[in-house]
């Protein structure tokens, strides 16, 4: 999935989000509000009565693991600033990194033409660059690129090179890279007062800098000015990071002449008065500076801020700049950021940047952060102002949470950085990239250090709205996929078990997941992304939104001819079976005629909170799909196509599962709660749990939202698990309107002394975006007795069981 694209310039995002956010206002001023809605009945339910849940020893499901969720890329507006340094854009004032997947349509002897046909490359981007072939016969072969013509929106670029023992063929897939100088200043806004200038420094670095490049900063005279500004939080209206307590700012710099002092500052607009103002006197030498301060925003405080150095009347050189907390959780993650994450306990965690490493090599993904370049992919684009979160910073946040990491590897690495890979995470001290593992902290191989690390080559490698990081011939993929696969097998890093390696299928696709399984060899698991909710089409009524948003998992996931259940019969009877697992789901409303206030209501409740957590469960018990992953932690909204045309400038709160982190609220959404209190409970053994006496159901009629339909959808749903010292329940009720009361019966029934929490609210359409109207609400019950005891499921709830084990004996 991809993040929406913005302008760098945040004029333009605040100029532009601001008649969005205009334009969303009138459309709420006149739309019915959705709690207002009448309630109706489910079309056909079962009389009200008791209800027998039965657990059983048999075991379903081994080596389950938690839910896991998307960490996604660092971006400077909304709840996704999750790195520590808040100025990261490009702190070490590095040069541009370019990788980018091009397909060969047509080809000579010395060229390949962007067979996408399409692209806003100037000519001669690619010159000086370099090429190498990844699929066909000539796989392996690289060279210099000699020219690049322009490209445009009827007629991709054209690669020329000096004439290769091998040359591409029509249809294969080559990698073009380029590494360029300069770049200093992408990421920051460079002002400039009466001629003076800011320059790119190249020779004259702080010692032990892990960058090639500094910045220098002239304003010789009294009347000029020179000033680096580096804008964050710069949603309008809103504010997702707020400065409270102890920061400290820091960076490396050089008094050349003149004044030799740098002002520094941050502050917002709205007469706040700045966030705090330092100066910071220079020595003729190069020096680090740590400049500590107090900070004291109020909750209330709007409007983007702005970070600045500045230089009057002086020159200076400047480099490796952070604006931080001054307490550290020992990972390149805000504080806030690491305490959610601990919160929701996720089993894995994935590493996709939404394009911000796939220009990236290996050695960029682990190079420090002050020496990391800006990196792009993208056909449509010349220039990059990002610099990506780096793969170490990565695999210590996972360690630090006791997640397995999930790594997708970029598309267009080269077979030495795969090589390289698997030395940096298997490799003993005495190799090259062990050694720098161990120079940036972990002395340990990483294989040491978690039990299983999953390798995704590519990310939706089918989609071709990644525009320079995919391969939609699936043969070509499957070829490229088995050659990385090779590499990483034949590493003398690798051990079986410890590693993961996955392949992209598409969910919608069987074809393309049999022509992967018939043709690749060496992968473990391919993965799919089973979005739920994607058009919503009637918001008329509660029932009419959420009578089908609930029968949906079942539709999807249990039923013979549900998507999902038949990609996971797919893989479970090749020829070479494989595991299926989940890179991405959640609620992913994007389009239909929904009003601008159904949105804001419907996307972030609680009814799609426990819909989004249903999906997740019946695929790990009917489908036994054991790892998967919500799109993702932070975010903010992503356009809606309203169909109708009514409302172009609609918005959806889509996919992040908080508010914020460090913000005003601090408020999680309750699709969060919902993966908090299944994680609470997920054990590694899974046990048949089933149902006796009333099992109410209803019949689902073909509804607008995604066209869902299905009978008999039952409102009950149970999970159950052991790990042998803890025996847990997750109770799903499903009903709109009605409570549910059930029984127990087992002796692996969570019994004795049991810890109940419940996820639920007063109404279905409740959120935590305004306020938190909805929590996890906890007790205990003492001397809980299976056959005697009863518990009271309210309607549209989620319930988990924890107790200790009470002679459980898990069986086959």
């Amino acid at each position: 999935m991809r993040k929406k694209l913005i302008n760098s310039s945040v004029i333009g995002v605040i100029l532009v989000a601001s008649l969005g956010a205009w334009w969303m206002l009138k459309r709420r001023m006149r739309a019915p509000l959705l709690t207002s809605m009448m309630v109706t009945a489910p079309v056909t339910a079962t009389a009200q009565g008791p209800t027998v849940i039965q657990v059983s020893p048999t075991i379903l499901h081994q080596d389950v693991k938690r839910m896991g969720m998307n960490l996604g890329g660092q971006d400077f507006y909304d709840s996704q600033q999750i790195m520590k340094n808040l100025v990261d854009r490009n702190p070490g004032f590095e040069g541009l990194e370019w990788q980018t997947v091009i397909p060969c349509g047509k080809v000579t002897a010395t060229s390949c033409t962007d067979g996408a046909n399409n692209g806003s490359w100037p000519e001669g981007f690619l010159d000086g660059g370099n090429y190498e072939v990844i699929t066909g016969t000539a796989s392996g072969t690289t060279g210099t690129i000699l020219h690049s013509t322009g490209a445009s929106s009827q007629a991709g670029a054209v690669v020329q090179f000096a004439q290769a023992a091998k040359a591409p063929a029509a249809g294969d897939y080559i990698v073009v890279r380029k590494m360029t100088d300069g770049y200093a200043t992408a990421g920051w806004d460079a002002q400039l007062i009466g001629g003076a200038t800011i320059t790119v420094e190249s020779k004259d670095l702080p010692p032990h800098t892990a960058g090639k490049q500094a910045i220098r900063l002239k304003a010789p005279r009294g009347d000029q000015g020179a000033t680096l500004k580096q804008y964050f939080d710069s949603t309008p209206g809103r504010s997702y990071i707020q400065l409270r307590g102890p920061y400290v700012v820091r960076f490396k710099a050089k008094g050349i002449s003149g004044n030799k002092s740098l002002n520094v500052y941050a502050e917002r607009p709205g007469g706040n008065g700045p966030i705090f103002r330092l100066d910071a006197p220079l020595t003729s030498e190069w020096k680090e500076y740590s400049l500590p301060f107090e900070a004291h925003e109020p909750t209330g405080a709007v409007g983007t801020v702005a970070f600045g150095i500045t230089v009057i009347g002086g020159e200076a050189l400047i480099d490796d700049v952070s604006l931080s907390e001054a307490s550290s959780n020992g990972t390149a993650f805000r504080n806030d950021v690491v305490s959610a994450l601990q919160r929701l306990q996720p089993g894995v965690l994935r590493y996709m940047d939404s394009g911000g490493n796939w220009g990236s090599n290996l050695d960029n993904m682990l190079a420090p952060e002050a020496g990391r370049k800006v990196s792009g992919y993208n056909r449509y684009f010349s220039t990059a102002t990002d610099i990506p979160i780096g793969l170490h910073d990565f695999l210590v946040l996972c360690d630090k949470l006791g997640a397995e990491p999930w790594y997708t590897i970029q598309m267009g690495w080269s077979n030495k950085d795969v090589s390289n890979l698997m030395e940096y995470l298997g490799g003993g001290p005495s190799t090259k990239y062990g050694a720098l593992r161990a120079s940036l902290g972990h002395p340990e191989p990483w294989t040491k250090t978690f039990k299983t690390i999953h390798l995704e080559y590519g990310n939706e490698a089918w989609n071709t709205a990644q525009p320079g990081e995919s391969m939609a011939d699936a043969n070509a993929y499957s070829d490229r996929t088995t050659k990385v696969f090779g590499l990483v097998r034949s590493s003398p890093a690798y051990t079986g078990g410890h590693f993961d390696l996955i392949a992209n299928a598409q969910v919608v696709n069987t074809y393309l997941t049999k022509a992967i399984l018939d043709r690749a060899r060496g992968i473990d698991t391919l993965d799919i992304a089973p979005y739920t909710f994607t058009f919503f089409g009637d918001d008329s009524s509660t029932e009419h939104i959420f009578g089908p948003m609930f029968a949906q998992p079942q539709m999807l996931d249990t039923s013979a001819t549900g998507i999902v259940h038949k990609q996971a019969n797919a893989v479970a009877t090749a020829v070479h079976p494989v595991d299926l697992a989940v890179y991405e789901t959640n609620i992913g409303t994007t389009g239909g005629t929904a009003s601008q206030a159904s949105l804001d209501s419907v996307v972030p409740s609680v009814g799609a909170g426990i819909a989004s957590i249903d999906h997740m469960l019946l695929m790990l018990r009917d489908d036994g799909i054991k790892v998967q992953n919500t799109f993702q932690l932070g975010g903010g909204t992503y356009h809606f196509n309203d169909t109708s045309g009514r409302n172009k400038d609609a918005a959806s709160p889509v996919w992040a599962v908080v508010v914020d982190m460090g913000g005003p609220t601090n408020r999680v959404r309750p699709s969060f709660l919902a993966q908090q209190l299944a994680n609470h409970a997920i054990r590694p053994t899974m046990l048949r749990a089933t149902i006796s006496g009333d099992d109410p159901m209803w019949n689902q009629p073909k509804s607008a939202n995604d066209e869902i339909e299905l009978s008999h959808v039952h409102e009950l749903q149970t999970f159950a698990f052991t790990d042998g010292k803890t025996d847990t329940m997750i109770l799903l009720n499903l009903s709109r309107t009605t409570p549910r009361v059930v029984g127990f019966e087992g002796a692996c029934v969570p019994q004795g002394t049991v810890s109940v929490e419940t996820l639920t609210s007063a109404r279905i359409t409740d959120t935590n975006e305004r306020q938190e109207n909805v929590k996890i609400v906890g007790r205990v019950e003492h001397d809980f007795v299976p056959g005697k005891g009863s518990l009271t499921l309210p309607p549209f709830s989620m319930t988990s069981l924890v107790a200790p084990s009470h002679g459980c004996a898990p069986k086959r």
